[in-house]
């Protein structure tokens, strides 16, 4: 997600099942709907809820996590500059 989102990138319908994971490596598919947070104003919400199923996802396995608060601050370093690429 973060890495997206340094691209100026954000999926909008992210979810676990979105996350294909083989030899140490993770490919996001179902992109089209991707959207670029400069200019969609609804751009936080989006990338709180793909941060949020993605918890969620997590949580089903003890993983326990803030998706509020990790969501917001991906968008505060993504604000400021604070973002690398991967």
């Amino acid at each position: 997600i973060e890495t997206f989102l340094a691209c100026d990138r954000i999926h909008g319908d992210l979810s676990a099942y979105n996350i294909l994971y083989h030899q140490g490596r993770a490919v996001v598919i179902d992109v089209p709907q991707a959207i670029d947070p400069k200019v969609n104003h609804n751009a936080p919400e989006l990338l709180e809820r793909d941060v949020h199923n993605v918890c969620a996802y997590f949580r089903k396995y003890g993983v326990r996590s803030d998706p509020s608060r990790i969501a917001g601050d991906l968008w505060m370093r993504y604000r400021f500059g604070d973002l690398q690429r991967s």
